[in-house]
């Protein structure tokens, strides 16, 4: 008897839904969200995209910060749309990671068929 409980234990393949709170909160770390729904590659390139994008923001401020005023103008504009420009590619890198991982969560307990559709019954 305690041989059937064992088997008919592990033939369950239902898993519980995914959080979506949970989800948003892990996402709060960039990859966590994705983590939490078992996307482990997708995790590594949502915290990959956000290490890169922050670590080239701060390459360009820091190339920014370097010239002085007096100095040509045009490597320190340069310096500073890069920085803009990667502090917004930052921003919406982490919007996504927070709608993915939601989205995902919301998603965890759909029921995937792959059910032909018989052409023929109308």
């Amino acid at each position: 008897m305690l041989m059937t409980a064992f088997v008919s234990a592990q033939d369950s393949t239902a898993t519980a839904p995914k959080s979506p709170k949970k989800a948003v909160v892990y996402s709060i770390i960039p990859g966590g969200g994705q983590l939490y729904n078992g996307k482990k590659i997708k995790a590594a390139l949502m915290f990959g995209a956000q290490f890169w994008m922050l670590y080239k923001f701060q390459t360009n401020r820091s190339a920014y910060n370097l010239w002085d005023d007096g100095s040509y103008m045009k490597p320190r504009e340069y310096y500073r749309d890069n920085r803009n420009k990667y502090a917004w590619y930052s921003t919406f890198v982490y919007i996504y990671n927070l709608a993915d991982a939601l989205v995902d969560s919301h998603l965890s307990d759909f029921d995937e068929k792959d059910e032909k559709v018989d052409k023929t019954q109308n």
